[in-house]
């Protein structure tokens, strides 16, 4: 039966093809699969799929499993257009999966089968936006760009962690829209903030450090004068909030803050810190996750925090958890 199933699998080679057994060892990956991953059939075969990819796990730290095939031979559903994403050498590949069940002889369950078609990811999200108008956004972008190459670059990989982490989370793809704009956009108030405060290069004074704090006040209020963009104004009007309520501008605390300010509130903080400035060294990936990892529940939503770390676990192969 395999055999007569590889023979008609390799006449589809526009997709990519992976099949596991119960063990999750996989017994076959086609060519199309190992090109989009960049890696050798070697790496795969006769290897578990959990220690390949995903660290022996068969389920994230919030219980979702790791992978359409991976919840296909666990739970014994197919799934059908499953979007998924694989971490490949410090990278996200994106997928839309389907997947089957393949029984012996007895009706016993014998392998799970997948066929993947490669996606781009940012594309896919730009045409789930709907009638978000994003050239709008892209224009704020290059607005406080062009007074600041700092805020323009860590405003786009903010984007980017916010994306990767909403998709982590398993969002709804609306909401991973708006939070992804919500990052592109979350320091555009910026713009309002003199440019010898905002280049500045040592520490601010007290005055200074009031002024640079209205910047989520003034972003929001660009922001808000846009239909449709009421969630994104609140995700920027409270983004420097602390879970424990010492933040600005409101001192909200816990889920008071909303959810996409929560998500701003790590992803800012991890690239700032790990991003080269004029005054400081940056911090390596560990040293910034053991500061997020220390200020969880304090400056951090716990629950959020755990998430970021994870992503970053299995996407950048960081070493072992520690929650």
């Amino acid at each position: 039966m395999k055999e007569k199933i590889f023979e008609v699998i390799n006449t589809r080679t526009q997709q990519g093809w992976l099949m596991i057994d119960q063990d999750y060892k996989v017994v076959y990956i086609n060519q199309s699969m190992c090109q989009w991953l960049s890696q050798d059939q070697s790496l795969f075969i006769g290897k578990s799929l959990l220690d390949v990819l995903y660290k022996g796990r068969k389920r994230t730290l919030s219980g979702h499993y790791h992978g359409p095939l991976i919840e296909t031979m666990e739970t014994g559903q197919e799934l059908t257009k499953r979007e998924c994403c694989m971490p490949i050498c410090g990278q996200h590949k994106w997928f839309l999966a389907n997947t089957y069940l393949l029984h012996n002889v007895l009706g016993q369950v014998q392998y799970a089968l997948g066929d993947y078609v490669i996606i781009d990811k940012y594309k896919l999200l730009e045409e789930n936006l709907d009638n978000i108008n994003l050239s709008i956004i892209r224009s704020f972008a290059d607005a406080i760009g062009a007074r600041d190459s700092y805020t323009k670059a860590h405003s786009e990989c903010v984007a980017e962690l916010m994306l990767e982490l909403a998709q982590y989370m398993r969002l709804e793809q609306y909401k991973v829209g708006r939070v992804y704009l919500s990052g592109l956009v979350h320091d555009i108030g910026k713009i309002g903030i003199p440019e010898h405060i905002l280049n500045k290069p040592g520490r601010l004074t007290h005055e200074e450090y009031t002024i640079i704090q209205e910047h989520p006040n003034i972003g929001a209020n660009i922001l808000d004068n846009i239909k449709g963009f009421e969630d994104i104004a609140g995700a920027v009007r409270y983004h420097h909030e602390r879970y424990d309520g010492n933040g600005y501008p409101n001192r909200l605390c816990g889920e008071e803050i909303p959810l996409y300010s929560r998500m701003l509130a790590v992803c800012d903080t991890f690239d700032a810190m790990t991003s080269a400035r004029c005054y400081r060294r940056p911090f390596s990936e560990q040293e910034a996750i053991k500061e997020i990892r220390r200020c969880s529940g304090s400056q951090f939503d716990p629950v959020i925090s755990e998430a970021f770390i994870e992503m970053l676990y299995y996407r950048d192969n960081i070493g072992e958890l520690d929650f």
